[in-house]
């Protein structure tokens, strides 16, 4: 998680029900562990795994520790890079739109 910082605002939602974002904010990065200050309605619960979306990456995870002050440790296991994400998109659609005319 070395993109972003304590103090960036981040989403955390259920990989199972990713409608259902809980908006909250980085407290602290160690590693591949992120503390986060939750707000809102937390009914996610230790060992849910979750996805973070930060303004750049998207990053995947699981809910490792919950306290009873609105924080979690959240243990990151993969991430994607939003900007390199949409270029491989935009390059598959270039060569399906090519396959279509020939």
């Amino acid at each position: 998680m070395t993109t972003v910082i304590a103090g960036t605002e981040i989403f955390l939602a259920s990989i199972a029900d990713p409608h259902q974002n809980i908006p909250a904010t980085i407290v602290s990065v160690v590693g591949r562990r992120a503390e986060l200050a939750l707000r809102g309605e937390i009914s996610l619960e230790e060992g849910t795994l979750v996805q973070l979306q930060s303004p750049g990456t998207l990053y995947f995870g699981e809910i490792e520790a919950k306290g009873q002050d609105g924080r979690a440790r959240i243990l990151i296991e993969h991430s994607v890079d939003l900007e390199r994400a949409a270029a491989i998109r935009q390059l598959w659609n270039a060569e399906t739109a090519l396959r279509t005319v020939l």
